[in-house]
């Protein structure tokens, strides 16, 4: 005879089977559907719509400020002759095609410069102290609001700079560039600092700031791109 080598109760001898009477006699715990997944995590299925429902919500709200802008930009431009069209595209164009040119002189000299720089990348919001090719230190940076020209004239544009800057001033409130942009310190974390960034300017955090600042003086490169 064969040797049964089954699991069995060592009280009454009985098979130890994968699942028991009592337990069977539950039913099976697997989701069937989507009527049952919903039942049974309702605050998932809560937090997945809302989160939908607020992407769809910026969605349309960037969709409808497009078309605002165009519609505007079309009404302003219906009022004009059409020697001031063909001189305003020519002025964008050429606007353009400067930033365009600036930003890559702007990536060659950072690759060309030996002494210590920092280079801003302005799409990826990172900002690199770098030295004879080597980068140092990388950190994140945010960036204030860009303001035009109102219609009233009362205040002044601002936008972050593109091209090639040079510090001017280090204190410890942070970086000033010649043409007047600033370099902020947070309070603390990047992430946690409520206080708004003004137009124009930027924001380290202040880790980051006290360990870059004794390799700034004036006189030192900073490229955007």
């Amino acid at each position: 005879m064969m040797n049964d080598n089954r699991p069995r109760d060592p009280l009454s001898g009985d098979l130890i089977t994968r699942r028991s009477e009592g337990r069977g006699a539950e039913g099976d715990r697997r989701r069937k559907g989507w009527t049952d997944f919903r039942r049974a995590y309702p605050g998932f299925i809560f937090t997945l719509g809302l989160a939908l429902f607020v992407m769809l919500a910026v969605d349309g709200w960037l969709i409808y400020r497009r078309v605002d802008y165009a519609a505007e930009i079309n009404t302003l431009r219906s009022h004009m002759s059409g020697a001031e069209r063909q001189k305003t595209d020519a002025i964008v164009e050429a606007t353009e095609s400067k930033t365009r040119i600036e930003i890559e002189l702007a990536k060659r000299q950072a690759r060309l410069e030996k002494r210590f720089h920092l280079n801003v990348s302005v799409d990826s919001a990172r900002m690199y102290l770098e030295s004879g090719g080597a980068t140092l230190r990388e950190m994140a940076v945010q960036f204030g609001p860009e303001r035009s020209v109102t219609p009233a004239g009362d205040s002044l544009p601002a936008a972050v700079p593109r091209g090639e800057r040079t510090v001017a001033a280090v204190d410890d409130s942070g970086i000033t560039l010649d043409g007047g942009t600033r370099i902020l310190t947070a309070s603390g974390s990047l992430d946690k600092d409520p206080s708004p960034i003004p137009a124009g300017a930027l924001r380290i955090g202040k880790a980051d700031m006290e360990a870059i600042r004794p390799n700034l003086s004036p006189g030192m490169k900073v490229y955007f791109y």
